[in-house]
């Protein structure tokens, strides 16, 4: 509901018309063809989910310029290039993308241009010991290059509620071993004492703490497993909540929120 305030309050005409961002196909001498058509849609899924800009992607821009004409774009300069570029379709904004491979760390460079002001809105370099590892966070590398404020905190409900339970089975689990092993402790004084009783009295009695040790057994494995779950669930830090000005062909809207 902030977000949508903000918009209402500070552009109107934004709710019908977002500024146009371009997304060309990413370079990167030395990978594939399809890798780089995958992380150049990735980028763009990414940017898509913020609803910010209207995105036009690569194959669009294939479609539009056709081949011939993206050739004779190719031996100009990158701003004139860009401008005319973002011209002939209608868009501000130009996002352009580079894989790199240095040594054994692979590197993802986004970039998006302001092509009426000839000056980057914002940069993002992301340095990874593997391929993938340049596609973590990626919402936040997004964001950094688009100018955008960085995604909200992912909720931690869940991961807190299994490791409340499991830290709760873990305590209850040792609570139940320990009254088990004094049972059996007490049980064991009693037989080796001069002063017997019935011996079925014995091994009734015997079975209560054998019991207790597999319930409270159960009890700490299925602990451990919440708490290991909420672990592996715990969502990694990916920044906090802000506003930015994304430029309006009308002016300036308030995208974002405050905590």
């Amino acid at each position: 509901m902030r977000w949508v305030l903000l918009l209402l309050l500070f552009s109107f005409p934004a709710l019908a018309q977002r500024p146009k961002l371009v997304v060309l196909h990413f370079t990167g001498p030395g990978f594939e063809p399809a890798e780089l058509a995958s992380a150049t849609d990735r980028v763009a899924a990414v940017l898509a989910r913020r609803d910010v800009y209207e995105l036009i992607s690569a194959r669009e821009i294939d479609t539009l310029l056709g081949v011939e004409r993206q050739k004779q774009l190719m031996g100009c300069s990158e701003s004139a290039c860009m401008a005319e570029l973002s011209g002939a379709i209608g868009a501000r904004f130009v996002m352009s993308g580079a894989l790199a491979k240095l040594g054994d760390s692979f590197q993802l460079t986004l970039t998006v241009l302001d092509t009426q002001r000839s000056q980057p809105v914002g940069r993002a370099v992301r340095l990874a010991s593997g391929l993938g590892g340049v596609f973590d966070d990626l919402a936040v590398t997004v964001a950094q290059a688009a100018g955008l404020p960085p995604p909200p905190e992912p909720s931690r409900a869940l991961p807190l509620v299994l490791l409340g339970s499991g830290s709760a089975a873990l305590v209850t689990g040792g609570v139940l071993g320990l009254v088990a092993l004094t049972q059996e402790a007490s049980l064991q004084g009693e037989l080796s004492g001069s002063a017997l009783g019935p011996m079925d009295s014995y091994w009734q009695r015997s079975q209560q703490p054998a019991l207790l040790k597999s319930i409270a057994l159960g009890t700490l494995i299925g602990g451990g497993a919440l708490v290991a779950l909420s672990i592996i669930l715990w969502p990694r830090g990916i920044g906090g909540s802000g506003v930015a000005l994304v430029p309006q062909p009308n002016g300036l809207v308030v995208v974002g929120g405050w905590p």
